[in-house]
């Protein structure tokens, strides 16, 4: 199995934390030598990065060694000046190149999974993209319209109705047919991605106490409820609305494969919590499989060598394991 890495924004915490984690990668598959990695990446930044942060990295021709793990290097032309912490178009531009080199590789098979170090919205757009995120640049390239994230932690996954939106604009794109249709596509990712033949999603509403049977909003009655037993009538087993805060104070996620939240923040604030520092994003609903860390460039802390890579080794993990459970369901 081949994986490729995306550098992410070279003046955050991405190189960083892929270089950690790609270092520290243990499994029976590697020590079967069953899967490569590629990093997609400038080699000059690469290099610069390594000995700014004393990492223990090296680049000869087409491979990097990263303490004991060789790699390949799929190369970048564009090489932006390094400057650890600050926003600037030119790592914008790589970050971007380095995407689209990533997308090439797995949407030609040549690569069977994707990884993909955090980038800086702000910097992508300097360089003149118009994707509001990964999540949306790698649905673009596979023709998908409505792609969903899905944030993963030990035992947990949820799955988001809505991802980049304002708060504001949340109540307006939910609708039967939307959450209808994101009930269906995480249900078959469960089954897909993560081997849950008869998976059991939980539903939460979209306001308090999932609208208070409809004093506190009404999308629940008109349109949540609608969707879950027009699901459950095609042989989806799903339950809810539920109130979001009781739902995750209480432990009732426990009970459930996947849990579909309405916004973005609904879902991921109890993920991340739960998660404590090793949670993954999956773009679910695409021919290809990327996973990405669940934290962002850490401006911060980038070129002080103090980044946790948990989440970006739990990445590379997740990614591994969701290509071969996507084999073997295609087997089946």
């Amino acid at each position: 199995m081949h994986i490729v890495i995306t550098c992410g924004d070279p003046n955050g915490i991405g190189v960083e934390v892929m270089v950690k984690a790609l270092t520290e990668w243990r499994s029976e598959a590697d020590s079967e030598n069953t899967v490569r990695f590629s990093v997609v990446a400038n080699a000059a930044t690469l290099k610069r990065y390594a000995v700014e942060l004393g990492l223990p990295l090296s680049i000869d021709g087409e491979h990097v060694t990263l303490g004991a793990v060789r790699c390949g290097l799929l190369p970048c032309e564009t090489e932006p000046e390094l400057a650890p912490g600050r926003l600037r178009a030119d790592a914008g531009a790589l970050a971007l190149e380095a995407l689209e080199r990533a997308a090439a590789a797995v949407l030609d098979g040549s690569a069977q999974a994707v990884v993909t170090m955090p980038i800086a919205k702000k910097a992508l757009y300097l360089a003149g993209s118009t994707f509001p995120g990964q999540t949306e640049f790698f649905a673009a390239r596979s023709g998908i319209a409505n792609p969903m994230m899905v944030l993963c932690g030990e035992g947990i996954r949820v799955g988001l109705a809505s991802i980049h939106l304002p708060l504001s604009a949340v109540p307006d794109t939910i609708s039967k047919e939307v959450v209808y249709e994101r009930i269906s596509v995480l249900n078959r990712s469960l089954q897909q991605d993560f081997a849950c033949p008869e998976a059991r999603i939980a539903v939460l509403g979209l306001n308090p106490h999932a609208g208070e049977n409809g004093e506190i909003g009404n999308e629940e009655i008109h349109h949540i409820t609608p969707a879950i037993e027009a699901a459950r009538a095609d042989g989806i087993v799903v339950k809810g609305p539920f109130p979001a805060d009781g739902f995750f104070a209480h432990g009732d996620w426990k009970r459930y494969d996947g849990i579909l939240a309405m916004y973005h923040d609904q879902g991921l604030i109890p993920l991340k919590m739960l998660a404590r520092g090793a949670g993954v994003n999956f773009t679910a609903g695409l021919p290809i499989v990327r996973t990405s860390p669940d934290h962002g460039t850490a401006f911060s802390l980038a070129g002080k060598g103090v980044a946790d890579a948990r989440s970006a080794l739990q990445a590379l993990r997740s990614a591994y394991s969701i290509a071969r459970a996507r084999q073997q369901y295609d087997i089946r």
